[in-house]
């Protein structure tokens, strides 16, 4: 995805992938990025992440499964979890903190959200869906 594909209508967008189908991307309208206009730099930030879906998923979905294991004592497999939502977390002079929500299998009703650090793809927090966009 290229930068200025990003185009928020009512705060989010779809965009498709070959290999996880439609994707929205949210961003939130707690932050005051969503009221301003959006620098080139913010965009590349977001398409950045969006760009290394590959590498990021993988690490998402393995803290998933384990999450599963140890929180709800299940054992799941990769093609249980279902990426739906990317939410942009961080203000435009900010540090790249996204939230991504996926549909499970363990727990269709809450879904799974997880908070991850753009640049290194450190997980900071996972959960329930409402993580990702909280």
């Amino acid at each position: 995805m290229k930068s200025q594909d990003i185009i928020f209508e009512d705060y989010e967008m779809y965009f498709n992938t070959d290999e996880f189908g439609e994707i929205c991307l949210t961003i939130s309208d707690d932050l005051y990025a969503c009221d301003e206009k959006l620098s080139i730099q913010y965009k590349t930030k977001i398409s950045n992440f969006i760009n290394e879906i590959n590498t990021w998923h993988e690490i998402a979905i393995n803290k998933i499964i384990s999450y599963a294991k140890d929180f709800y004592k299940l054992n799941i497999n990769k093609n249980d979890i279902e990426l739906l939502n990317i939410y942009v977390l961080f203000e435009q002079n900010e540090e790249e903190l996204f939230g991504v929500g996926f549909r499970v299998g363990f727990d269709e009703e809450h879904g799974c959200g997880l908070k991850i650090k753009g640049k290194r793809f450190e997980i900071l927090e996972i959960g329930t869906a409402d993580i990702a966009f909280c």
